[in-house]
């Protein structure tokens, strides 16, 4: 079966990773979707939660934490990152499941700079996280998720402790 192969470069048979900031990658879309957004991904995980939520506490209420941020959403970079689709994804899967799940998006409108601040009270061992979309023993620095984690440190005046190709 292919499934997103020819517009999504995350999926095996798509293109190479492009190595830009979603910024500059937006500039050459017409509608602002970037090569590695999966059609939908969201929307299945999403569905795919509130089933097993469903399954495994069945009349009771269930609260699915959702973590996409406003930086993915800017510039329609991820149409399912936007508080819109949350809110919709929310509706139909409280619908779905007789009002007992609800999708949480405590960070839907905090930019990556804001959700790293918190991870940097929080002590999150970000050492041991990974954003890239390049597979290898360090991550590469140049996709569009590496430049945004970066900067986003940056924005908090910390270096990244994880290790870059570039």
């Amino acid at each position: 079966m292919k499934y997103a192969s020819d517009v999504c470069t995350l999926v095996k048979g798509g293109k190479n990773i492009e190595h830009a900031s979603y910024e500059e990658q937006i500039k050459h879309t017409s509608n602002g979707r970037v090569a590695t957004y999966v059609p939908f991904r969201n929307g299945l995980f999403l569905s795919i939660a509130a089933a097993y939520a469903d399954s495994i506490f069945p009349n009771e209420k269930v609260e699915i934490y959702y973590g996409a941020h406003a930086d993915d959403a800017a510039g329609n970079a991820y149409a399912d990152c936007t508080p819109e689709f949350a809110e919709a994804m929310n509706h139909a899967i409280s619908l779905g499941t007789y009002g007992n799940i609800t999708v949480c998006r405590p960070l839907i409108n905090w930019t990556k700079a804001r959700v790293v601040k918190e991870g940097l009270r929080l002590k999150v061992p970000y050492e041991l996280t990974w954003s890239c979309y390049e597979g290898g023993d360090k991550q590469c620095g140049t996709c569009g998720t590496c430049i945004d984690r970066k900067n986003a440190f940056l924005e908090n005046g910390v270096i990244d402790p994880v290790p870059y190709e570039v």
